[in-house]
């Protein structure tokens, strides 16, 4: 899918009522209509660019709680919990208009006349609405229905339109942005425990939306290592030395829930995974299984898992998904109506006993990039950033060719400043490798660091200043692409130091102290620059030297 236009008519959080985004321009510069152009075909991020509190987090939580609403009046795979606090008429934000294009059908090929222009609307205290316009997108508009018959468990055409998936990820862990995806986690269980009490099949989860946290991010690494190809990853070992996965063991805790055990709807996809396994142990409490992974492992996951590498994930995301059994009903009901910031602490994390499911062991190779030395790790031995860096490579690489939006949110906190400047230039080389669709797909990254800017093209760098609506930098008529990381902070963090502040401090005192001096005598500079002495080099500094030696010279 592709983004292009968000309107909130509503206050929400730092957005105030009229706040308006446009992502890009409608197809209209297409001088052949069935061509599209590389821009479109081509990786290229929008980056939100700003201080805090200017409202880019906030944009990435709106879009996810817009999805969230229309998939759940679209959905009827729906717990009636959850059905009871649920209003179709009362969303957050309450009332927008978002607008997108959309392949008509999954497996079309990515061609302008396959595509469709979606519109969304919601007014105050109202359903909200859709609309689709097909290819040459100058017709009327056709409106969807989007509130399912929710009795005769027919979806809402609406769900045709909507994008195969909607991916939050956070380094910063923001709540806010996890709510819609935590509600949709809750809903995910449900659904499948109704499956199984009514003895129905049961695939994949209904709704679109997925958060990638830590055990989530685990699954999606694995699925890339076991499925993509070796060019593909090539990036990872050249950046992080991370080679490859070597070993993993899958624990399987086989918990009563009433009369039927919860694992019975997944028997067979557990069957596949014993299939894979190098050995694995099972008795009526727990089943064990252990990987070793070498090329007839992957071969053999391959042969089980036809679909590749999004099916494999998605076996691990229902395997997760169950350890929410634990959830109490009123604990449900509480965050199904939770309009607030503070769900964390509201969900318990069980004991590893007392999960369905989680890894164990899961060792990767390592090569330390300067001793050239190879060891084994595990997975939580590895830095934040390169945690980081793994989650956010795996999830794009993931959804090869998934209609899919991504909102991730200061993926590079804890990137060292080298990785920060490789991360753009990573992530497209190895979505080149892939083969990424890239026309099926939009990233939004919220980013403080000028590394990753001066990676993005000016018209997708959006800059947000607080009380304003967000431009492009390439209305602002700020070149962001390959500029120095020295202008962007100056030009769009309107921090024109290259160094902190206290530091700054020192140099301040002595510049204050030689204001109206006309001539300074030798043994005063060497006095004032002796103080400053300790101070490593800067810019400031080197000024700072050049105007005593000026007054020592007068």
């Amino acid at each position: 899918m592709k983004l292009l236009k968000l309107e909130i008519n509503s206050d929400y959080g730092s957005l105030k009522k009229g706040f308006k985004l446009s992502f890009r321009d409608e197809f209209c510069e297409f001088i052949e209509p069935k061509i599209l152009s590389k821009e479109w075909n081509d990786f290229h991020p929008f980056c939100f660019a700003g201080l805090n509190g200017s409202g880019k987090s906030n944009v990435l939580e709106a879009l996810a709680n817009i999805f969230y609403h229309i998939e759940s009046c679209a959905n009827v795979n729906q717990p009636q919990v959850f059905v009871d606090n649920f209003d179709e008429k009362d969303c957050k934000p309450d009332a927008f208009l978002l607008r997108y294009y959309i392949l008509k059908e999954n497996g079309a090929k990515s061609n302008i006349e396959n595509f469709t222009l979606v519109t969304i609307q919601k007014k105050v205290g109202k359903r909200p609405e859709m609309y689709h316009q097909p290819y040459p997108f100058n017709g009327g508009k056709v409106k969807v229905s989007v509130v399912a018959q929710k009795n005769g468990k027919i979806q809402a055409e609406a769900k045709k339109y909507l994008p195969d998936l909607v991916i939050g990820y956070s380094s910063g862990e923001n709540e806010i942005l996890s709510i819609p995806f935590l509600k949709t986690r809750l809903v995910h269980f449900d659904e499948y425990l109704e499956a199984l009490n009514e003895n129905l099949k049961y695939n994949e989860p209904e709704s679109s939306l997925i958060y990638i946290d830590y055990e989530m991010s685990q699954a999606v690494l694995l699925s890339n290592y076991i499925f993509q190809e070796d060019s593909v990853l090539e990036p990872l070992e050249t950046e992080l030395g991370i080679k490859s996965i070597k070993r993993f063991r899958m624990n399987v805790n086989k918990h009563l829930e009433g009369n039927n055990n919860i694992i019975d709807r997944y028997s067979a996809t557990l069957a596949k995974f014993k299939k894979c396994s190098t050995s694995y142990y099972e008795s009526d409490a727990n089943l064990t299984l252990d990987f070793w992974v070498n090329p007839e492992t992957k071969k053999a996951f391959d042969i089980n898992f036809k679909h590749g590498i999004f099916e494999l994930f998605r076996a691990f995301q229902i395997l997760y998904t169950l350890n929410y059994r634990t959830v109490a009903g009123a604990i449900k009901s509480d965050v199904y109506q939770s309009k607030g910031y503070y769900t964390d602490g509201k969900v318990p994390r069980p004991a590893p006993e007392e999960t369905v499911f989680h890894f164990l062991d899961y060792y990767i190779e390592k090569e330390n990039i300067v001793t050239k030395e190879i060891s084994q790790l595990l997975m939580k031995n590895l830095s934040d950033g390169e945690q980081q860096f793994l989650h956010t490579l795996g999830i794009c690489l993931m959804l090869k060719n998934k209609s899919a939006v991504l909102l991730l949110d200061e993926p590079e906190t804890h990137f060292n400043p080298d990785w920060r400047s490789k991360f753009i230039r990573t992530l497209q080389k190895s979505l080149e490798a892939s083969k990424t669709k890239n026309i099926m797909k939009d990233v939004l990254i919220t980013s403080h660091s000028p590394f990753i800017i001066s990676d993005c093209f000016p018209d997708k760098v959006i800059v947000f200043k607080k009380g304003e609506d967000p431009q492009n930098a390439l209305r602002k008529k700020f070149r962001t692409y390959g500029t120095s990381t020295d202008l962007i902070m100056e030009n769009l963090f309107k921090k024109n130091y290259t160094i902190g502040d206290k530091s700054r401090e020192e140099i301040e005192d002595i510049l204050r102290e030689i204001k109206n001096k006309k001539t300074l005598l030798p043994k005063e500079v060497l006095k004032y620059k002796n103080r400053v002495s300790h101070l490593g080099d800067s810019m400031e500094k080197i000024l700072l030297f050049a105007q005593l030696n000026e007054l020592e010279k007068q």
